[in-house]
């Protein structure tokens, strides 16, 4: 089909949980088998530490990125993970040490204040350095690692052995529409067209009425009409171009620190395909969408992963025959 790598998720939290002994051990040796599994195929892997933040309880993101002693567990955890992957074709293997760490956005945001990020990274990276030191490591930024946490990132702290990873969901209202974990307007919209521009006056208004309508029955009353108003018209003025944005300032990113664009990664992009009623979305429109910011990576030599293959986000026609339908193909510039 034209895809030459995979990106693979494994959650450090039952590792964590366990703690280190024969039971981790195990669940490791199982990492180095899934991603032997995927070479096997013919294709190269990303060792993917994919925590998540799993709000309320201990052993997610948000714990391990403010909670000392489990982020020294995770530095821990990493450099076993390392050790075990050593030994593998390092021009088929590398490892992410941390999906979408969630630390440091007000920092970020306001562009001044104490970050943890940068530090907290280091270690991680010389964590498995010690223990693999041909293994190329997969690094981001803080906020969800999303540009605006990679650009605070000074890559002089690390080596060239290293790849940049940057995830970016923008135009996010259109991306995450009907997304209910998501606390923002986006939650509360659905069947949102791609295109701002052929939003008229008329099915914009109808678009947020329908979101309000939303947000009342599911009680969130922060989502006012004014609110969601506003994220509508904030959606029209950006535009499509808006779609490229995120990876053109990755690349000018890369480019003032002298980094090869081809060593940065779009580690996720992708789109819901239904709402939470079991409606699907406009396959055309998610196309169109996948289409324009796979070109956008392309064009700018920079590698590329989807999320995902099976799922709310899934790019397989369903999840039960799980192949993609033509025209998913033809966006991601595969042959089907």
């Amino acid at each position: 089909m034209g895809f030459d790598f995979v990106r693979l998720p494994m959650d450090p939290a039952p590792l964590l949980r366990l703690g280190p002994g024969p039971r981790q051990d195990a669940l490791i040796a199982q990492i180095v088998e899934g991603a032997a599994l995927v070479q096997s195929t013919g294709l190269k892997v990303i060792v993917d530490m994919h925590s998540i933040p799993r709000a309320g309880e201990s052993w997610g993101t948000d714990s391990i990125v403010s909670d000392a002693a489990l982020f020294a567990a995770l530095v821990a955890l990493v450099g076993k993970v390392a050790t075990a992957l050593n030994g593998m074709d390092p021009d088929r293997t590398a490892l992410e040490v941390l999906n979408e760490p969630t630390g440091d956005c007000d920092a970020i945001a306001q562009g001044a204040g104490p970050m943890t990020w940068p530090d907290q990274l280091t270690r991680l990276y010389r964590a498995a350095p010690s223990a693999a030191p041909d293994l190329p490591l997969i690094l981001s930024g803080a906020c969800w690692g999303g540009v605006p946490g990679l650009t605070v990132v000074d890559p002089a702290r690390f080596d060239a052995n290293v790849l940049w990873s940057f995830h970016s969901y923008d135009p996010f209202l259109f991306t995450h529409q009907a997304a209910l974990w998501s606390a923002g307007p986006n939650a509360h919209f659905s069947g949102l067209p791609y295109s701002p521009e052929t939003i008229d006056d008329a099915l914009a208004a109808r678009l947020v009425a329908e979101a309000v309508a939303r947000a009342v029955a599911a009680g969130a009353t922060d989502m006012t009409p004014e609110v969601l108003a506003k994220a509508m018209a904030d959606y029209r003025r950006a535009g499509r171009d808006a779609v490229g944005a995120e990876v053109a300032e990755a690349a000018a990113w890369a480019d003032r620190h002298g980094i090869p664009q081809g060593r940065l990664i779009l580690g996720e992009f992708g789109a819901m395909r239904g709402d939470f009623h079991g409606v699907r979305f406009n396959t055309s429109a998610r196309d169109a969408f996948l289409e324009d910011k796979r070109r956008a990576a392309e064009t700018a030599g920079i590698g590329w992963a989807v999320w995902v293959w099976t799922g709310s986000f899934g790019v397989a026609e369903d999840d039960a025959r799980r192949a993609l339908a033509p025209g998913t193909c033809a966006a991601l510039g595969l042959t089907c």
